[in-house]
Order: structure tokens, then C-alpha cells, then sequence
């Protein structure tokens, strides 16, 4: 008998988190034990150049097989977290769940998102940030570009703590081309601009990183916003 697979998956990009990583996958597996019961974590290794991979090892040794690892070469964050969602739809998982593995998203708001997910196909974050005010203005700035050049009102078009049906989200995952480094950005907006999609929010805090280094620098943000832009345009996706 084939078994039946998890109610949820719970994809973890991980790239250099050695400091975080072993207190995040245990305040998660404890939260989605008790509040899912059937799920798994997928931890992606994206290139990991510190003891993450070593650390995420002895992780699967202790927790099991709900916790799965896939390590591959660095390709960034976005690709990386696409790959997990693509995962889940291949396997028929009808939630998926993005978390971060840099301990800023908390654990204690996943009851509150997984007690609306048959309202909405895909439920955001709504952060309240504390990790620095170029981030706070990063965010913002996005918002307006994405009203601008995309056409939609994305409140948080990067927010890592999602929510997802696999199924209602499943074209607009596909559809995401490996070329754009972005990606989350991008689902955002497809997801956004497809009116049978339908979207909630759940107030979240957004604490400072527990260690290692964020995806994109702050001195990046410009550079890394136009060729969004540019990839987007080239993929027919503006």
C-alpha cells in the first residue's frame, strides 16, 4: 500500500545558518507536531560553505523521516524555496509552508495561519520588522515599484513566512522560470494578478536574525530590484 503523503510541507532554505539552524528546526518540529501532526520538513541546503550541512545531518539522525534534506549547489534563496513548493506539488501535498531558517519567523503564528487555510489559498505574513530600518524602507520601496511596473498591491511581495494550497497555487509555481533569482517576489505578483487566488494576512513579528548573513545585503537592494524588473520582463511575466 502506497502511503498517503503529509498534510503539509514545511520548506526551509537554509544557506550558512550554522548559529540558528538547530534551535529553528527544533521549535518547528515541536509547533507542527503538535498542531499538524502529518507533515514533513524539507530543509534545502543551498551551497552551505560553514557546518550547516554537517549540523543538518545530525538533525535527521535525531528527528527522523519528517525531517528530509536535499543539498545542492548555491542558486539563491528564491530558486531555492521554488524547488521546495515544486516539490510539493509533485508529491500531491495539499499545504505548503515557507519559513526561514534564520530564526525570524516564529514558531507561536503558525496556529493562527493554519486555522484560516480554508478561507485562503495563500496567507501572508504581515510583519512588523525589528530588524533594521533599511529593511523596513527596502520593503516599502518594493511595494511602490511592484504598484508601478507590475501592476499590483503586494503588501509584503517578500515576506518568507507563507502559507500555501497547493493545488490553487500550483500554475503560478510552475510558471516560474529558473532564471529569475526572485522568485518569491515573482509568485507574489502571479499569484496577485490571478483573481480566482484568493489571499489572507496574519499579523506577524519579525525579530532580528539569530546569526549568519541575510540573502541580499542591504547595499544590494537597488541592483538586485532592477534586474528583478529586467528578468521579469524578459520572461513575458510584466
Amino acid at each position: 500500500m502506497i502511503p498517503s503523503p503529509p498534510q503539509l510541507l514545511a520548506v526551509l532554505p537554509v544557506y550558512n545558518e550554522e548559529e540558528s539552524v538547530p534551535e529553528v528546526i527544533a521549535e518547528w518540529f515541536a509547533m507542527l507536531g503538535s498542531g499538524v501532526g502529518n507533515f514533513t520538513l524539507l530543509a534545502i541546503d543551498d551551497g552551505s560553505t560553514d557546518s550547516t550541512p554537517a549540523i543538518l545531518k545530525s538533525l535527521v539522525a535525531e528527528l527522523g523521516d519528517r525531517l528530509e534534506i536535499i543539498s545542492r549547489p548555491n542558486r539563491g534563496h528564491g530558486q531555492t524555496c521554488i524547488e521546495g513548493y515544486r516539490i510539493a506539488v509533485e508529491r500531491g501535498i495539499p499545504y505548503i509552508l515557507q519559513i526561514d531558517s534564520d530564526g525570524q519567523s516564529d514558531p507561536s503564528h503558525f496556529p493562527a495561519f493554519w486555522s484560516i487555510r480554508s478561507r485562503h489559498d495563500v496567507i501572508y505574513g504581515k510583519r512588523t520588522r525589528h530588524d533594521g530600518t533599511r529593511r523596513i524602507l527596502a520593503s516599502a520601496v518594493l511595494r511602490v515599484m511592484l504598484r508601478i511596473f507590475a501592476g499590483t498591491d503586494c503588501i509584503d511581495a517578500n515576506v518568507p513566512y507563507r502559507l500555501m494550497n497547493a493545488k490553487a497555487c500550483r500554475d503560478a509555481i510552475l510558471s516560474i522560470p529558473q532564471e529569475i533569482h526572485l522568485a518569491n517576489i515573482a509568485l507574489s505578483v502571479l499569484l496577485a494578478r490571478d483573481p480566482a487566488v484568493n489571499h489572507g494576512t496574519v499579523p506577524i513579528s519579525f525579530p532580528p536574525r539569530l546569526g549568519g548573513e541575510p540573502s541580499v545585503p542591504p547595499y544590494k537592494f537597488a541592483a538586485k530590484g532592477f534586474e528583478f524588473f529586467s528578468q521579469m520582463g524578459k520572461a513575458g511575466l510584466m
